[in-house]
């Protein structure tokens, strides 16, 4: 691995590799790899590299635009380059602040520097991206999707040549979407392994900055939902965010809108207009249901909607009512294999009375699914579902957000107060996913309801009864967490009473062809005739994300029109023959897929079934460390 050290003495090196390169030879050991992709990747835009710097794309009015665009950024960004202004001026740089297509929004720093940036259009304003200037930091970080640096004769411009850059990626905490870079550039002399540090930690405050900003944003549109929902209770609501995803719901209509593109264009229609919006949505199964929008502001911005869903009156005997002849249409509730057969007959007896339900099983296997269908077949059908994921909740925002909270309870908090999930489902049914990640004060508080039927809100000392049916669920062992001390033996009791387990999909072997039909219908689409082999390879797979990564699947395969089975990752790990991760050997399994793809993290995740970021923790874990290029 090369050092900083060795990089600042390989210029002299480099320079003669770069033009070697540009006359069309070898440019020799001394160029990195990644930077000799960034060449060629210049060379095939047709750059020249004896242009004077970048190119200036935006007049103000457009920089003005953009930073209207991007103010979130913006404004996070603001105090944490306001804390690394006195490092600029030391260190003669500059700071630049780009677009997520790497075009400058701010550029700030020493005066001289300043000076001397935009001798090579280092201005607000100019395009660094890769395509538009060449190698640079700001640009090749986009392609790299990773902290990157350029040093001197890396560049692929001649005249930059003087200067090296660091820049790093900014993305969303929540969402992992691009969002802007970060880079610090200054002549090669004055930039050094403290530069990447102050990259690096600037980063990092930017993205706190951005987590608080958006913790409360999900407050007021929490605050929003929760009123909201007190006062209409005659249809299906929903809560999507201003990213487009539904984040909580309540009653019916929603679940039969399948894998509709409605909330992400919705909201983006009441970002632009700020105005209601209204739209009717084809169902799967051919009905239509009318969606509206309501805007929720916060601090004088849209930061979400209130979603209103209207559904089509059910025919007679519909499907979704757990235990009539034939299977119910709501996806995960299909199978005929015995295992499953024996949770929907406890379930059907479940929603025959009021008793708490205590739903078990590996993540993806279809808890809250069957919550809701155990919710519509039961008395409480025409009052509110109100799903919650007790795992997202922030441990300080988990009791106000179950239990509400009176005016004053904390700072922050509504004048006015705000009626909790528990409230919200009154008359109805409360739905508590990954119920073992509850803090101890919830738990305590939860206990309460369970006995006394009543909810007393955070910083208040009055009880308030409630009518609330609640189904709990679970992906993790809760009679172990009672033993080691980490769940209530009250509250799991209270819970317990009538308990589900789902099997995984690698039990259901005969139900996966079926769901795999169930899954084209659902999505509106004619199920293929996949062929002998690929039956086989799709029973013979282990689905570790369950009937979550099946329907998945079939989306992706409906989107790119292939057959579900040739999408399947591929290697023995992904048989069912072989122990699944976590058991004996997983470390010597994770080396043989790195080994196998030649240290290729994404490829081996794929082989083992698992997401990136998993694998990298398992990396951790067990001490494994990738053969990674110099940045």
């Amino acid at each position: 691995m090369t050092s900083w050290d060795e990089v600042q003495k390989n210029v002299a090196a480099v320079k003669g590799g770069w033009m070697a390169f540009q006359r069309g030879g070898l440019p020799g050991r001394g160029v990195r790899t990644p930077i000799l992709r960034s060449w060629r990747r210049s060379l095939e835009a047709g750059i020249n590299p004896g242009r004077s710097g970048g190119l200036v794309v935006w007049n103000e009015a457009g920089v003005l635009e953009a930073r209207s665009a991007n103010q979130d950024l913006i404004a996070a960004a603001a105090p944490a380059l306001a804390e690394l202004k006195p490092q600029l001026i030391s260190a003669e740089q500059v700071v630049a602040l780009c677009d997520p297509a790497g075009r400058a929004l701010y550029v700030e720093g020493d005066a001289a520097a300043l000076r001397a940036a935009e001798q090579i259009g280092l201005v607000p304003g100019s395009d660094w991206s890769e395509p538009a200037s060449g190698t640079n930091a700001m640009g090749t970080v986009l392609v790299e999707q990773r902290t990157t640096t350029v040093f001197a004769t890396e560049h692929f411009l001649e005249n930059l040549h003087p200067w090296a850059c660091v820049a790093a990626p900014i993305r969303h905490p929540m969402t992992g979407q691009l969002l802007g870079v970060l880079d610090l550039s200054g002549r090669f002399m004055h930039v050094d392994r403290h530069t990447k540090m102050a990259v690096a930690a600037t980063v990092e405050a930017i993205r706190a900055r951005l987590a608080l900003l958006e913790v409360t944003m999900q407050q007021a549109l929490l605050d929003a939902f929760t009123d909201y929902l007190t006062r209409n209770r005659q249809s299906g609501l929903g809560l999507v965010d201003r990213h487009g995803i539904l984040v909580r719901t309540a009653g019916g209509g929603f679940q039969q809108l399948g894998h509709s593109p409605v909330w992400a264009d919705g909201i983006q229609r009441v970002l632009r207009s700020t105005e209601e919006y209204r739209e009717d949505v084809e169902r799967p199964d051919g009905r239509r249901t009318q969606v509206i929008f309501r805007p929720v502001r916060f601090g004088g911005m849209v930061v979400g909607a209130v979603v209103e869903a209207v559904p089509a009156a059910a025919p007679s005997g519909a499907a979704g009512q757990p235990g009539a002849a034939g299977q119910p249409a709501l996806p995960g509730l299909v199978g005929r294999g015995p295992a499953w057969v024996a949770a929907m007959d406890r379930a059907t007896r479940a929603a025959q009375t009021s008793s708490t339900v205590l739903i078990t099983g590996e993540t993806g296997t279809g808890k809250e699914v069957l919550a809701r269908a155990i919710h519509e077949a039961s008395a409480r059908r025409s009052g509110p579902f109100v799903a919650i994921n007790c795992g997202a909740l922030p441990p300080s925002l988990a009791a106000s957000d179950l239990f509400g909270y009176v005016g004053g309870a904390f700072t922050g908090a509504n004048p006015k107060g705000s009626a909790g999930r528990v409230e919200a489902a009154n008359g109805g049914s409360l739905f508590l996913d990954e119920v073992s990640e509850l803090t101890p004060e919830a738990q305590v508080m939860l206990l309460r309801v369970l006995q006394e039927r009543e909810v007393v809100r955070v910083g208040s000392h009055r009880a308030t009864p409630v009518d609330v049916r609640v189904i709990a669920a679970a992906n993790r062992d809760l009679g172990e967490m009672v033993r080691t001390g980490t769940f209530r033996q009250d509250l799991f009791f209270r819970l317990n009473v009538v308990p589900i387990g789902l099997p995984p999909l690698r039990e259901r072997r005969e139900d996966i062809l079926p769901l795999v039909d169930y899954a084209y219908r659902r999505l509106g689409a004619t199920p293929p005739d996949l062929g002998l082999a690929a039956c086989e390879r799709l029973t013979a797979y282990r689905w570790p994300g369950n009937v979550r990564e099946l329907l998945n699947l079939v989306e992706q395969s409906i989107v790119l029109g292939e057959n579900p089975a040739s999408l399947l990752p591929v290697g023995p790990l992904a048989m069912t023959g072989e122990p699944s991760l976590g058991e004996a050997g997983e470390e010597e399994r994770i080396r043989s897929a790195l080994d196998g793809c030649v240290g290729n993290a994404a490829a081996a995740a794929r082989i083992l079934g698992m997401s990136r970021s998993t694998l990298y923790r398992k990396l951790e874990l067990y001490g494994i460390r990738l053969k990674r290029e110099v940045q």
